[in-house]
């Protein structure tokens, strides 16, 4: 069962002037009615026929291609028909609630297109949607064949280009079959969406995308793919945003010359339940293509580019190539921000499990295995110029002999590895860097240098059969045996998903390393008080000095955006005594500290545990009377504009401070300090924001 919830689909008025096709392309002939069905067979049609019952059959792909349809129109191809050095170059649009459908009809084998060597313009395709919306193309077989002429093809082209480009909507590919298709261009493959033109043209975004259910297997450049020209053309703008509300799901993709599955310029696209197989390998094709084909270099698997708020899921990668580099399952690519890999399972990938580029940002990897991927540049490969990169309840397993590094940092943002399992029966090490943060992870096997981890378990994890998944569905290899040391062991991670690879529900009990939370009583400790914002109010909250207001951010926040002066945020109870306290705090000014206060009594009474960017300290305070103490500081990096996880736990005269789950700072007083007292947030000589607050005892 699926354990996603699908996003409802926008669908909007199309332009009228679309419903006619594009200027200086009118064909003769005009469908009859709008909603009508046509028919069409190979063997016992006639173009001569009317066309709208099994009877009276077309015959040819040209007499379709002729032929501008409507609102409601259907094309049905018979069952077992094949056609030859052909192809199908729809015309028309649909509107809203009233797609056009092309499908088949009548048992048997679905209808056979194979193209072979012709082109329009140059370019071969065996079904071509240009400048048009409202299709639906399904459970068609197409197909090419080898030929000597180098040129570009694609199974399924969807183009937006020239005078007719605009918004396009509704375009869903589903259930066809598509092989033996090769061009000698990137842009060309199995099924590919385009945005072409000059710098004049206008340009192209599409709106309600499906690509679902097919298969396509023995084909170059790239098997699906959506493209933009916006990135080499100055005068476009939709270089993030070409495409909206588009899903890829449920599709198998395998010998495929360079990428699997690639999305461009994607604004919150879903890609889920995909299978890849042989990404970057060389197609059963000829020599003349092959010259080309052999230049190419970098491929992955599944994979996005200039995209934000990307979700890949229960998805599979196996058996992709390193060429002259990459060769991973998946991969944050240049421009991608906000955007999430969880609950998919990689293996016998060349270039290891995960690449991240420059000029990315706030991506999560989480809840995924990695089963004996090669690792030929580490099972993490982090190029420098990333940004900040959550990498959590992941199981890396190797016994294959592998010796190159597990882990890896950028040069810029953090890269945070929290409750992961790396089962190393192999080899390789792990980094260490100011770019790194480790947190209640597990390490196992040949681990030569674990990394600096104050919670971390280095025993078995008594996997049920660690390295003995075949595939996704038998990924329950990685549950955990009753009594491993990994239940219970890991630390909360705010914002998680809510389940586990299983589906299971987070957390019960403490909350535990790798992708499987194994059922206990409870949940975790219960909150006096927890407050993530996102209700859009900071209920509960009284503020002392400052400007507080509710901020956008990656989420919803509690933002002080006031300049100058102490200014504190306070809540709970006054007879609150022994618990921990935990928040994201995020310096927003160059010089400027925040940090959270506990046994709050009032502004001039009470413990402060802090970030300071002034000199890159932690610090933890003691105001009474109105006078600031200094307790403990020690040294870390602060950088503007990051977030940190605080937490302070006081338990009589014991105060312990940790910053994303390193502890840091621990003092204990003489008894005679404070002894009670609510929570609050504190900001001094700058902005700063507050989310994902959290009192337990």
């Amino acid at each position: 069962m699926k354990a996603v919830t699908l996003r409802k689909l926008l669908l909007l008025p199309l332009m009228a002037t679309l419903l006619f096709g594009p200027a200086g392309l009118m064909p003769a002939d005009r469908a009859e009615a709008a909603g009508a069905t046509y028919y069409v067979d190979a063997s016992a049609g006639s173009d001569t026929n009317g066309g709208t019952s099994t009877n009276s059959p077309w015959k040819s792909l040209a007499k379709v291609n002729s032929v501008v349809f409507g609102p409601g129109d259907r094309i049905l191809l018979k069952a077992g028909s094949v056609w030859s050095d052909t192809y199908l170059d729809l015309k028309g649009s649909g509107v809203e609630g009233s797609p056009i459908v092309v499908d088949k009809y009548g048992s048997g084998s679905k209808p056979l297109i194979n193209f072979g060597n012709t082109a329009v313009g140059g370019e071969g395709f065996g079904v071509r949607l240009k400048n048009v919306s409202y299709w639906e193309i399904n459970n068609l077989e197409i197909t090419s064949g080898q030929h000597a002429t180098d040129m570009r093809r694609s199974g399924i082209l969807v183009v937006g280009e020239g005078a007719g480009a605009g918004a396009f909507k509704h375009i869903y590919i589903k259930g066809n079959d598509i092989h033996d298709v090769f061009g000698t261009d990137r842009r060309t493959g199995g099924i590919n969406f385009h945005a072409r033109g000059g710098n004049t043209d206008p340009e192209s975004t599409w709106d309600d995308v499906l690509i679902e259910d097919n298969t396509v297997i023995n084909v170059a450049d790239t098997g699906i793919q959506v493209m933009t020209d916006a990135f080499a053309n100055t005068s476009w703008t939709h270089k993030f945003n070409a495409f909206t509300h588009l899903i890829i799901r449920g599709n198998y993709v395998e010998k495929i010359h360079r990428d699997g599955i690639l999305v461009r310029a994607g604004v919150s696209p879903l890609i889920e339940y995909n299978t890849t197989n042989e990404i970057g390998v060389s197609c059963d094709v000829n020599t003349s293509v092959v010259n080309y084909l052999d230049n190419i270099g970098f491929v992955a698997a599944q994979w996005a580019y200039y995209t934000s708020g990307a979700v890949f899921q229960h998805n599979e990668a196996f058996n992709t190539r390193v060429l002259q580099g990459d060769g991973q399952a998946w991969d944050f690519d240049i421009r991608v921000s906000d955007s999430i890999y969880q609950y998919n399972f990689s293996h016998h990938n060349e270039g290891g499990a995960l690449l991240v580029m420059d000029s990315t940002n706030n991506n999560i990897f989480r809840y995924n295995i990695s089963q004996n991927d090669y690792d030929a540049f580490g099972t993490f490969h982090l190029r420098p110029g990333g940004g900040n990169l959550h990498i959590y309840n992941n199981v890396i397993y190797r016994d294959n002999g592998i010796t190159s590094s597990l882990t890896q940092s950028s040069t810029s943002g953090m890269a945070n590895y929290t409750n992961n399992i790396f089962y190393n029966a192999a080899g390789g090490t792990y980094a260490n860097s100011n770019y790194m943060k480790y947190s209640h992870n597990l390490f196992y096997g040949a681990n030569s240098n674990v990394p600096n981890d104050p919670d971390k378990v280095t025993l078995d994890p008594q996997f049920l059969n660690g390295g003995g998944a075949s595939g996704i569905d038998t990924a329950s290899a990685y549950k955990l045996a009753e009594g491993s040391p990994a239940i219970n062991a890991g630390a909360v991670v705010w914002g998680n998903g809510s389940t586990d690879f299983f589906s299971n529900p987070l957390y019960s009990g403490a909350p535990d390393i790798g992708v499987y939370e194994a059922p206990g009583a409870g949940g975790p400790p219960a909150a006096l008080l927890e407050d993530d914002f996102e209700d859009g109010t900071a209920d509960g909250w009284t503020t002392v000095g400052g400007s507080w207001d509710i901020g956008t951010e990656d989420s919803l926040v509690y933002a002080q955006n006031g300049l100058y002066g102490e200014s504190i945020a306070f809540a709970g109870e006054a007879f609150w005594t022994d618990y921990s306290l935990e928040a994201d705090v995020k310096v927003k000014k160059l010089g400027g500290n925040a940090g959270i206060l506990f046994r709050y009594q009032d502004a001039n009474n009470f413990y402060m545990f802090r970030l300071n960017d002034t000199g890159s300290t932690a610090d933890l305070y003691k105001k009474t009377g109105g006078n600031l103490q200094m307790l403990a500081s020690v040294p870390i990096t602060v950088n503007p504009n990051q977030v940190y996880r605080l937490k302070a736990t006081v338990q009589g005269s014991s105060i312990t401070g940790s910053v994303d789950g390193t502890d840091l700072i621990s003092w204990t007083g003489s008894g005679a300090e404070l002894a009670s007292g609510k929570i609050g947030l504190r900001v001094h000589s700058g902005m700063a924001s507050f989310d994902n607050v959290r009192v337990t005892e």
